[in-house]
């Protein structure tokens, strides 16, 4: 009996040391929540308005420069730094280019941590004056804050990219 009892006693103590240990879900507040959303707007922005600028460092600054991080392109996996050639190569070709939002959506992790998904179309004129039509264009960006700094960690494009006959009706 004394040692059914003290048997019953340990497994309650492990189980109550086991559970002191869980790791709480941490809840975020429609508050946390809207100043996340408005921290990373800006971000995003950035990189939209940079993009259709031509400006090839600023749309890039928020990507961080780590080993963690991945890029898929249509399909195609690259690190930091065969995501940073391939971008350099794409700015150096267009002359402009557009983009148009039609849905964002926001999963957040927590304080620190939130999926972004920007759905939309585009249109891109090239330097030598070919035409694409970008429809549907579809990003999932993953954010982390770092020093008080959303950083893009993880980013999947997809896009339909149509080549636009030179008297076309689609505008600029």
């Amino acid at each position: 009996m004394m040692k059914k009892l003290t048997l019953t006693i340990l497994t309650l103590a492990s189980l109550l040391l086991a559970s002191c240990d869980t790791k709480k879900i941490e809840v975020l507040s429609d508050q946390d929540k809207a100043t996340i959303k408005m921290e990373v707007e800006v971000v995003i922005n950035q990189i939209v308005e940079n993009s259709e600028a031509g400006n090839f460092e600023k749309a890039t600054e928020p990507y961080l420069n780590s080993p963690e991080f991945i890029a898929i392109s249509n399909g195609v996996l690259a690190d930091y730094t065969g995501f940073i050639k391939s971008n350099k190569e794409y700015f150096g070709a267009v002359d402009h280019q557009k983009y148009n939002e039609t849905r964002i959506l926001f999963t957040y992790i927590d304080k620190k941590n939130v999926i972004m998904t920007f759905i939309g179309t585009g249109h891109a004129t090239f330097k030598d004056k070919q035409q694409f039509k970008i429809d549907p264009f579809a990003a999932t960006l993953v954010f982390k804050k770092i020093d008080d700094s959303w950083k893009v960690t993880y980013s999947n494009e997809f896009a339909t990219i149509t080549p636009v006959a030179e008297n076309s009706a689609i505008t600029k």
